[in-house]
């Protein structure tokens, strides 16, 4: 057993922000996963009830409710209404 990190990007990362969590640091978070090559991340803030998904650094979106969260790509039959993700 070694202690350095996994060398593979996971097609999809997903984190969920905790009340100890700062923005900021879920954003670097989020583009650390993109730079190691992920293709999408998605940052769940349940307190905002939103969904804010990372493709680039140039494509970052905010869902709230009343919007859908879609796989893109990575999981393209994927379709969740935020309300129903929230319930």
């Amino acid at each position: 057993m070694t202690d350095r990190p996994w060398e593979m990007a996971p097609d999809l990362a997903v984190e969920v922000v905790s009340p100890s969590h700062r923005a900021s640091e879920m954003q670097e978070k989020a583009l650390d996963y993109l730079d190691a090559g992920a293709a999408l991340v998605w940052v769940v803030d349940p307190s905002q009830r939103s969904v804010t998904v990372y493709r680039s650094p140039g494509d970052i979106r905010i869902l709230r409710e009343g919007e859908l969260l879609e796989g893109g790509e990575v999981l393209p039959d994927l379709r969740i209404s935020l309300g129903e993700l929230f319930e």
